[in-house]
């Protein structure tokens, strides 16, 4: 493989692997949150601002969305039979990381505001 995708703020970039160079930038939905990746059968598939995103890994153009109506906004787990278990668990342990990262920066800035209010 050589290409690097990232998910990241709403956006699916794709970066060459020897030379670090962005190959392409899709804008998917916007979201403060992780934007979560699976790659597969030249298909990078994106979950982002609760819709789903099938994307051409070949130049990142969006092949179909889907709104997942009814699922709200929280974090997604993408998997397919071709995964392991382990695989899995690791995005699991990266969300929940990821979520209690986010939970300390918002308690330490609310603490900082509460604290300059004085």
């Amino acid at each position: 493989m050589e290409k690097l995708f990232l998910g990241i703020k709403g956006q699916l970039v794709c970066l060459d692997k020897a030379s670090g160079n962005k190959l392409w930038a899709t804008k998917l939905k916007s979201t403060s949150g992780v934007t979560n990746l699976l790659f597969e059968d030249d298909k990078v598939f994106a979950y982002s601002g609760g819709h789903l995103f099938c994307v051409a890994a070949k130049d990142g153009k969006v092949l179909w969305e889907n709104k997942l109506d009814g699922l709200g906004y929280g974090p997604c787990i993408i998997a397919s039979e071709n995964q392991n278990a382990s695989l899995i668990a690791d995005q699991l342990q990266a969300q929940q990381s990821s979520a209690a990262t986010a939970g300390v920066i918002a308690a330490t800035a609310g603490a900082s505001s509460a604290n300059g209010a004085d």
